[in-house]
């Protein structure tokens, strides 16, 4: 089947800066794709990157797909990497999207009946104790059971034990605390950091070292014995096989804007229960498109012994950081628990693009 494809390429400002042991982030740029079937039935997906330098082999791929109606060759789409995934992530998103148009059942998006919703855990950015005690408290008197503290360039041993035990103490020991580092310790320094915040009781700690150490991974997680997860390290299918393989990961972050999508997360999901690992979704801070397709992924993960997937909370309540969701109706966070609308006008991903926002955000020229 062929479709009418267009691309709108958008640049949303977040609230206010958000930092992270990566980067400080104030905007996002994205790529919208918007498919429509003859019967006129739209869909949406959403494409981001981060490494600007792939734009242009994901806007040519997506030029070919607005130009023809068809997607690209897939022996093509597989070698262009970084841009290829985001391609596949934007277009199983738009067909996920269409795939329930007007059939969805109770209490699924697209139906008339609220999504249940699935878990997730709030952001804590790189703060410092007072802002991040502040933040956490929030955000648990607001429902959350998860916190995801971020780890900061300026932290040392000494203010990261300072931070996490004031967060501790606040929030009490019925909350899941996690702590993300954005693959940016070394060795000597992860050994040293968790072994001093032992007492906090993390959940898990993400990406402490960058994603190529997978055999220091497994040495961290034998001195500490803190739980690890894998984040930036799972880029595809392949690299979370060679993640299990190693015994580098307690739990895998999976991106569906990073690894390609529906499909992938899927796979990876499948592949991960078989080991027995749980794989907990993220995001990229992506528009309400974006974080749309990925709670359709979270919706149907695998349990996995030990760690239902009702259970798990996911790293998707992030459309709150940006200025403007892009949805006509905002994805709602209640009780710790994100749900799409749904209802009338929606298809796969229960929800409804603001084509006006789309249009306020869209930088001319691309």
């Amino acid at each position: 089947m062929t479709f009418k494809a267009a691309v709108s390429f958008v640049l949303v400002p977040f609230r206010a800066p958000f930092e992270t042991a990566a980067g400080t982030w104030t905007a996002r740029e994205s790529w919208l794709l918007r498919l429509e079937r003859e019967d006129g039935r739209a869909g949406w997906g959403e494409a981001v990157l981060e490494d600007a330098g792939d734009a242009p082999v994901l806007e040519a791929l997506l030029d070919e797909l607005v130009a023809t109606g068809l997607s690209p060759a897939d022996a093509l789409v597989s070698r262009t990497g970084a841009a290829g995934r985001a391609f596949r992530a934007a277009l199983g998103g738009a067909l996920l999207d269409l795939g329930a148009a007007g059939g969805a059942v109770a209490g699924s998006p697209g139906s008339d009946e609220p999504s249940p919703g699935v878990g997730v855990n709030a952001a804590i950015g790189a703060e410092d104790v007072t802002a991040a005690v502040e933040a956490a408290s929030t955000a648990v008197a607001k429902g959350f059971r998860t916190l995801k503290l971020k780890a900061g360039p300026r932290d040392t041993t000494a203010s990261l034990v300072e931070r996490l035990f004031a967060v501790r103490s606040a929030v009490g020991d019925d909350v899941a605390l996690r702590l993300d580092v954005n693959g940016t310790w070394s060795l000597a320094d992860a050994a040293e950091r968790l072994r001093a915040v032992a007492g906090v009781g993390l959940q898990y700690v993400e990406q402490p070292l960058a994603p190529s150490a997978l055999a220091p991974a497994t040495t961290l997680r034998d001195r500490t014995g803190t739980p690890l997860a894998a984040d930036e390290a799972v880029e595809s299918l392949e690299a979370a096989r060679a993640i299990l393989d190693a015994g580098a990961a307690d739990v895998l972050v999976v991106k569906p804007a990073r690894v390609g999508g529906p499909a992938v997360v899927a796979g990876i999901a499948a592949l991960a229960a078989e080991r027995g690992v749980p794989v907990v979704l993220s995001s990229l801070f992506e528009t309400g498109v974006g974080l749309a397709t990925a709670l359709a992924c979270a919706a149907a993960l695998p349990d996995v012994p030990g760690w239902p997937a009702a259970e798990r909370d996911h790293g998707l309540a992030t459309a709150g950081l940006l200025r403007d969701d892009l949805l006509v109706r905002p994805l709602a966070v209640s009780d710790g628990r994100m749900r799409t609308p749904g209802g009338p006008g929606t298809g796969g991903l229960g929800v409804v693009v603001d084509e006006r926002a789309v249009a306020r955000y869209r930088v001319s020229g691309r």
